[in-house]
């Protein structure tokens, strides 16, 4: 009996040392598979050149970064970034059409302000122009101002020597005077017959002859009615300058 149960406990132990050593392989394998993996992948590279260029290259190959899987490389058909109307503008980030836009606005900008210039040209030349215009009037008006004072200053003159003429003739006979009016120049004889006091002229006139009284009294006649046309037509003379 006693022999009968030793045998099932030597078998129990048997299976126990046997399951043991199973698990230490597989444990033992799986860190040996996993140590030399490393290796291997060291030691390919290195045994790659001896196989030949192909090979080299073929091995080389994963080794490469993919622009594809790699968001942050560079793709080749992406462009630099570009300046329109000053401003930086990355094709990338919108549409070419979009682009199309802003260098149409950009040369429509760029148009605008060489418009812009030319006005500003013009208006230069405008105001220069108009500064040389208001310059010529301004002496314009300064001769004729001076032509006013010398003509005012000239009749003042002529008047003074009308009125010493009408003072000497006055003071002579009238017989004497009217002898010196029949031969005067008729232009000089109305301006001083029309100084003269009208009792002192009608006793010249009197002792005159009977034709170069009828003269000089027609002669004061035309002269008044030239006077009155001047008087009503003196409304349709020119404007001064400046008005």
């Amino acid at each position: 009996m006693t022999q009968v149960r030793l045998l099932p406990t030597v078998l129990i132990a048997v299976v126990g040392l046997l399951c043991i050593k199973v698990a230490h392989l597989v444990v033992y394998s799986d860190f040996a598979g996993g140590s030399t993996a490393p290796a291997q992948a060291q030691e390919a590279p290195a045994a790659a050149p001896a196989n030949g260029g192909m090979a080299a290259g073929a091995d080389n190959a994963p080794a490469l970064a993919d622009p594809a899987s790699d968001p942050s490389a560079p793709s080749l058909g992406d462009e630099p970034p570009a300046f329109v109307d000053g401003m930086k503008v990355d094709p990338t980030q919108g549409s070419r059409s979009e682009l199309a836009i802003l260098e149409r606005l950009a040369n429509r900008r760029k148009e605008l302000d060489d418009r812009a210039k030319s006005i500003e040209m013009r208006e230069a030349l405008l105001k220069a122009a108009e500064k040389r215009l208001q310059q010529r009037v301004d002496e314009l008006k300064t001769i004729e101002q001076s032509i006013e004072l010398a003509t005012k200053k000239r009749t003042e003159e002529q008047q003074q020597d009308v009125n010493r003429l009408v003072a000497m003739y006055s003071s002579m006979k009238s017989k004497q005077a009217a002898q010196i009016f029949e031969v005067m120049d008729q232009e000089i004889l109305l301006d001083i017959v029309k100084a003269m006091k009208s009792r002192k002229l009608a006793a010249i006139m009197g002792e005159m002859k009977a034709e170069s009284a009828s003269a000089l009294s027609a002669a004061i006649a035309n002269s008044n009615s030239l006077e009155q046309t001047m008087q009503s037509s003196s409304s349709d003379q020119l404007p001064q300058i400046g008005n």
